[in-house]
């Protein structure tokens, strides 16, 4: 007889990666409280998509960058592709990762950083999703 679905949930089959899957299985049940496998996966998952949709259904859509801006922008990911020994752009880097690959392109000054950190957010380029100052995560657009 199949479970019967609370009216406030919906019922979601997708598919994951087996690594992705093995470690969830390890994880849910520490998160959620060890002797409460039952629920567990589902509020894990639950609690992860809230927390990468959040950020992302605030958002304004900026105008077109400049091409000088949108050059630096190419420049900065592929020093930070240099850095991190990355083939592709990253959806999302630490601020520190960030820095040191503006201070690389434009300068280390950190009102240099500080001033392309803000321009680039300007125009839509970045955006910090999680995390205060100087710890915060930025999304690469």
């Amino acid at each position: 007889m199949p479970r019967k679905v609370p009216k406030d949930k919906v019922q979601l089959n997708v598919l994951i990666s087996k690594e992705v899957y093995e470690k969830l299985i390890k994880v849910a049940p520490l998160i959620y409280g060890e002797k409460k496998y039952r629920g567990a996966i589902s509020y894990v998952v639950e609690q992860a998509l809230k927390h990468y949709l959040a950020p992302r259904l605030h958002t304004q859509t900026p105008a077109n960058p400049p091409g000088r801006i949108r050059l630096l922008y190419s420049q900065i990911i592929e020093k930070i592709k240099e850095i991190q020994h990355f083939d592709f752009k990253p959806d999302e880097i630490p601020e520190k990762i960030l820095d040191l690959a503006i201070a690389e392109v434009k300068g280390g000054d950190p009102r240099t950083i500080a001033k392309w950190k803000k321009q680039l957010q300007r125009f839509g380029l970045i955006k910090p999703i999680r995390g205060t100052y100087p710890n915060r995560i930025f999304e690469l657009l």
